[in-house]
């Protein structure tokens, strides 16, 4: 089960926290401070939906994650696809998916050819082709996680985050 969770304490830094359940549990701390500029979201439909701060945080992470959701729906059998997590102005991190009959073969990984001011979900495919990106392994490890507890996982964080 592949989790994201919020610390509501966090303000933009190190708020967000990716857990990973199946051995070796892993779990990584990244800042949510580009995610709206990530997800093309302006400050006018921010402030059209009137949220509190911690009310945007959970939005932001909800946001993601239904972007992660999409994003992984389409992977193919034997296809891989990177889902960005952690956007620092130095790189880009996050997991690459494998789709096999079994699961999600998945990684940590991460690139230091793009960064999290200059990259938004409808340029990231691009900005991968163009800048000839071969992801690399942050951890050496790898999980295979059945695609029910993947969906179950990230569907437990979208009830968890928009839930009062």
């Amino acid at each position: 089960m592949i989790r994201l969770i919020i610390d509501k304490l966090g303000g933009g830094h190190d708020d967000l926290f990716l857990k990973i359940d199946p051995m070796p549990s892993y779990s990584k701390i990244a800042d949510s401070y580009y995610l709206l500029d990530f997800l093309e979201i302006s400050d006018t439909d921010l402030q059209e939906l009137n949220l509190t701060e911690n009310e945007t945080l959970k939005y932001k992470a909800a946001e993601l994650l239904r972007y992660w959701i999409n994003r992984i729906k389409q992977i193919g059998n034997g296809q891989k696809t990177f889902i960005p997590f952690d956007l620092s102005d130095e790189y880009v991190s996050g997991l690459m998916f494998e789709k096999t009959k079994l699961g999600f073969k998945t990684k940590i990984v991460y690139t230091d050819k793009i960064h999290g001011y200059a990259v938004g979900k409808s340029n990231l495919d691009n900005q991968i082709e163009n800048n000839k990106i071969e992801f690399i392994e942050e951890e050496h490890a790898e999980w295979l996680v059945e695609e029910d507890e993947l969906f179950g996982g990230l569907d437990w964080s979208i009830r968890e985050l928009t839930s009062e």
